[in-house]
C-alpha cells in the first residue's frame, strides 16, 4: 500500500491556538493545529507553523494524514517523528501547513477527525476542499504546493483551478496520468485490480477510509487546464521493492509485472516533468516512493528552491 500513499505517520495533537489569522512579512504568525468548519456541516483538520511568504502547503498521499510530513525513516526502515523531517524544517524558513483529508489515518491506526465523505473522492473535489479549508483557516496565498503521491494530482488540479493562488509546485513522486499510457490496456487492467485490492483491504479496517480511483484521477488530470508558468521541481523515486509489490498483485498477474510496472513508472515520471517547461527533475533520490520520509533533505531543499523563486505576497 505504500505506493499509493498509505503511510501511517506519527500522532499529532488536535488542540491548537484559538486564532489563525495570518500576517505578512516577518511578523510572528501563530501556530495552529485543529479542525475548521468548511461548510456543509463538515470539519477538516489543518496545522500550520512558521513565518513567511509564500506559504507552503503540504499535500499528503492517499490515506496519509498531515503527520506523514513529520516523520523520517530510520536505518531499520521504520518511520518516526523527527526535527529533521519536512514539516518542522520548512517551518524554519517560511510558513508551512498540512492537513487531513477525509478518510485519512495517522499513527497507531488513529483515524482523522476530518468529517467523512462518500468515497472515492476525486482530485477536483479534494482541491475544492483544500481551497475551502485554507479560507476557513484564514491562510492567505500565494501558496507553494508540495504534493506527495496522490497529493500530486491534487496539487496540480488546485494550481489549474486557482492559478492566481499558486506560485510554485513540488511533486514528490506524484501520481501521474502517464502511467496509464505507458502501460498496455491489459497491463493497466492489472494495475486497476491492484488498486481495487488495496481499497478493499483498507475498507475492511476503516469503513470511511479514503479510496483511490486511478481512472477518474487520470481523466481529470488530462482534462485540466495547463498549470501557469511557475517554478516546479519533480522528485522521483529510484528504488523499487519488486517482491513487496508482487504481494499486492492478483494471483493471475504476469510473473514479470513488477518489472513492467517499474519501467512504466519511471517513464511516467519523465513525462510528468516534461509537462512543466523549465522544471527541475531530481531522479537520483536514493529512495522508494516515500521520498519525503527516506530522503527528507531533498524535499526540503526542493521546497526552499521553489520558495526562493516564487513571488511572495
Amino acid at each position: 500500500m505504500r505506493f499509493v500513499g498509505a503511510l501511517l505517520a506519527a500522532t499529532m495533537l488536535l488542540a491548537g491556538c484559538s486564532s489563525s489569522t495570518e500576517t505578512t512579512g516577518s511578523e510572528p504568525q501563530p501556530d495552529l493545529a485543529r479542525t475548521f468548519d468548511i461548510g456543509g456541516g463538515r470539519q477538516m483538520y489543518m496545522e500550520c507553523r512558521g513565518t513567511g511568504s509564500p506559504t507552503v502547503v503540504l499535500v499528503p498521499g492517499a490515506v496519509a494524514a498531515a503527520d506523514t510530513w513529520h516523520e523520517v525513516t530510520d536505518s531499520s526502515g521504520a518511520a518516526a517523528p523527527s526535527d529533521s523531517a519536512v514539516y518542522p524544517e520548512v517551518g524554519t524558513f517560511t510558513r508551512v501547513c498540512s492537513y487531513d483529508r477525509p478518510g485519512t489515518a495517522r499513527a497507531n491506526d488513529e483515524f482523522t477527525p476530518s468529517t467523512p465523505v462518500p468515497q472515492p473522492t476525486t482530485p477536483e473535489g479534494d482541491a475544492a476542499d483544500l481551497h475551502a479549508l485554507l479560507a476557513a483557516a484564514e491562510v492567505s496565498g500565494p501558496y507553494v504546493l508540495a504534493g506527495w503521491s496522490f497529493g500530486g494530482p491534487i496539487a496540480r488540479i488546485y494550481a489549474s483551478t486557482y492559478p492566481h493562488d499558486v506560485s510554485g509546485l513540488v511533486l514528490v513522486d506524484g501520481t501521474s496520468e502517464f502511467l496509464q499510457s505507458e502501460l498496455t490496456p491489459d497491463e493497466f487492467a492489472v494495475f486497476l485490480q491492484l488498486s481495487a485490492r488495496d481499497n478493499e483491504s483498507r475498507t475492511a479496517q476503516w469503513k470511511d477510509v479514503e479510496q483511490f480511483d486511478p481512472v477518474t484521477t487520470f481523466d481529470q488530470l488530462r482534462a485540466a487546464a495547463p498549470v501557469p508558468a511557475m517554478p516546479v521541481v519533480v522528485l522521483s523515486g529510484d528504488t523499487f521493492d519488486a517482491e513487496a509489490f508482487r504481494t499486492r498483485l492478483p494471483e493471475d498477474a504476469p510473473a514479470d509485472y513488477p518489472e513492467v510496472f517499474w519501467r512504466a513508472q519511471l517513464a511516467s515520471q519523465d513525462r510528468l516533468a516534461a509537462v512543466f517547461p523549465g522544471a527541475r527533475h531530481v531522479t537520483n533520490t536514493h529512495s522508494g516512493h516515500n521520498i519525503h520520509n527516506e530522503s527528507p533533505q531533498l524535499v526540503i531543499d526542493a521546497i526552499r528552491d521553489v520558495v526562493e523563486q516564487a513571488p511572495s505576497r
